[in-house]
């Protein structure tokens, strides 16, 4: 585990040395590597993943998944061929209400 650097995962609690060591011990394991045995050489991913720094705080990644969320596009604001024909209709409040009547 020394070339972990003891880095803690913001997000992920099991990546603290202590904790992934014991989750190993009750295993009956001596690395998170011989998990993965089972699986062919030819299927693993031999590099590191391309992912960004882990964002610190709480307010940092609010404002970076808010951010991300402003790209997001609604049927308000762009036709949308969705649904084989259904689309949001304006129905008065009226049809409702006489719909719902016992006497129809």
């Amino acid at each position: 585990m020394a070339d972990k650097n003891c880095f803690v995962h913001p997000y992920i609690p099991n990546s603290a040395p202590a904790v992934e060591q014991e989750m190993l011990n009750e295993l009956g394991e001596t690395a998170a590597e011989n998990l993965y045995r089972v699986i062919p050489d030819d299927l693993k991913l031999h590099r590191k993943l391309n992912l960004p720094e882990p964002l610190l705080s709480e307010y940092e990644l609010k404002r970076h998944v808010e951010k991300i969320l402003a790209k997001n596009k609604t049927c308000d604001e762009y036709i949308s061929f969705l649904g084989s024909g259904y689309w949001n209709h304006y129905v008065p409040a009226v049809c409702s209400e006489i719909a719902n009547r016992a006497e129809f």
